[in-house]
């Protein structure tokens, strides 16, 4: 197996620990402070989500695909991206410092005004840690990031927990989020040995800016919109009301956002260095969608069925009106994976103007979809989003089938097997209706839901389960895989 193959699944390895293991954490800690916190608390978090993450990508500027896109970049360049990191995110401190009494009269709740100063703390503390965060992706030591964003995530659960139990409300929730990246900055630092040079270099910035501003500005329209439900439902309804449809998409994300940026963090750099390579490339990407298919279809609707009771049992009754949001925000995230993947070629290929292009149109869409969908309330506003995410596969696979050969009938051909066998398990789970103990109800789904789709899988031989044999081959060499034949 050549070294760039065995070197992209060990880094899936460890990015799947990494993000499923510091999101399982994350999970946990959430269930507990949903049990002793209000959907208030939730809430008023969730209306600073959309400053949060559009300061975010101003910090990131798109130097970080850069510097992973280029294939010499060097030590002037990791420091000049560092200094300008800290630039930007003092900045944008200060404007978010100062606008706080602006977004709290926004959103008619005086409370944000000290909330919004505290938090947005974090865009300076990350602003020091996101270099050693990329010259580890770069090296795909991706073991490396798992043991840093772990850890980081267990202690910080315990910062949250800790001061939900002695009652500081939503300033736990704040304390949890700052710890998260306050640890993760300082591991870090422990775990990488680079330090930046005092150096800064225009040529070296320009360089990297011309690839890096297209996405930059493609980040900005991204995070604004991927936070715009957010700030809608907090403006237009209530911060009890966005509490419930925040929890809702905060563990709905957990499966679907955590899958796509295992995927994208590992695949990005390894499709980069065969960029060229269109023939290895489209090989790779077929693979790679048909695996995300496999995990992310029976996920997603199976997730959806158990819904209702699932969410009682973990979170109590008092967070019964997330469920209708979802169900609804599982059938989107069927598709999330998809475009976004889709999305990742447009970077591997170089093409960030082409990738401006497309959200600029996308987020176009996304408008309409709230225009339209706010006559139907909250859930009007989340159907929309199932229809946006369908249309955004298909613009961004076509222009995938433009660029590497890999056509949107060829993709729905490789992702019909795994859809057929998803709704036969589906059909199957539902009739746990039928018995009235929720718990057993739940135990019949889950059992019967993963049983009948290996069986399936197995019995039609997706390439997906062979191809993840060969991943385990390679994970764990034990003499026995040598005579094994499939």
């Amino acid at each position: 197996m050549s070294d760039l193959k065995s070197k992209t699944i060990k880094g899936v390895f460890w990015s799947f620990l990494e993000k499923f293991g510091s999101q399982f954490i994350l999970l946990i800690s959430q269930i507990v402070l949903a049990r002793i916190l209000e959907p208030r608390d939730f809430g008023l978090l969730g209306m600073l989500a959309i400053f949060i993450a559009v300061s975010q990508a101003f910090i990131d500027s798109g130097f970080d695909n850069a510097l992973i896109q280029k294939k010499d970049v060097n030590q002037t360049d990791f420091s000049t991206v560092f200094f300008f990191n800290i630039s930007i995110a003092l900045a944008l401190y200060l404007i978010l410092f100062f606008a706080a009494p602006a977004i709290a009269d926004f959103f008619r709740v005086p409370q944000l005004i000290n909330l919004t100063r505290v938090v947005c703390f974090i865009l300076i503390v990350n602003s020091f840690g996101l270099i050693q965060f990329v010259k580890f992706k770069i090296e795909m030591n991706f073991k490396a990031i798992a043991q840093v964003v772990v850890i980081a995530n267990l202690l910080s659960s315990v910062v949250g927990i800790s001061l939900a139990l002695l009652g500081f409300g939503v300033w736990a929730l704040v304390g949890q989020i700052i710890g998260i990246y306050t640890f993760r900055t300082i591991l870090f630092w422990m775990k990488s040995s680079w330090r930046p040079s005092f150096v800064f270099s225009m040529k070296s910035f320009k360089a990297l800016f011309n690839f890096g501003s297209k996405l930059l500005l493609s980040g900005l329209i991204s995070q604004t919109f991927e936070n715009i439900y957010m700030l809608v439902i907090g403006r237009m309804f209530s911060a009890t009301a966005l509490g419930f449809y925040a929890q809702a998409r905060k563990f709905q994300q957990v499966p679907v956002a955590t899958l796509a940026q295992v995927v994208g963090n590992v695949t990005f750099p390894a499709f980069s260095k065969i960029q060229d390579e269109n023939e290895r490339l489209r090989v790779g990407f077929r693979k790679l969608i048909k695996l995300l298919v496999f995990i992310n279809f029976p996920l997603m609707i199976g997730l959806a069925i158990i819904a209702k009771p699932l969410l009682v049992l973990i979170l109590g009754v008092k967070w019964l009106p997330s469920v209708p949001y979802f169900q609804l925000l599982c059938i989107a995230g069927m598709i999330y994976t998809l475009h976004a993947s889709n999305l990742n070629i447009l970077k591997v290929k170089g093409r960030s103007d082409l990738f401006l292009y497309l959200e600029i149109i996308k987020k176009g869409i996304v408008v309409i979809a709230i225009i339209v969908g706010l006559n139907w309330g909250i859930i009007g506003l989340v159907v929309g989003q199932i229809c946006t995410s369908f249309i955004s596969f298909f613009i961004n696979a076509f222009y995938t089938g433009k660029l590497i050969g890999y056509t949107i009938p060829q993709q729905i051909k490789d992702v019909s097997q795994a859809f057929i066998i998803t709704l036969i398990m589906a059909s199957i789970m539902s009739i746990g209706w039928l018995f009235e103990d929720q718990y057993l109800t739940l135990s019949y789904q889950i059992l019967s839901g993963i049983s009948i789709y290996l069986l399936l899988a197995f019995a039609t031989k997706q390439e997906a389960v062979m191809d993840g044999i060969l991943i385990l081959k390679e994970l764990i060499p034990l003499r026995r895989w040598k005579n094994a034949k499939y």
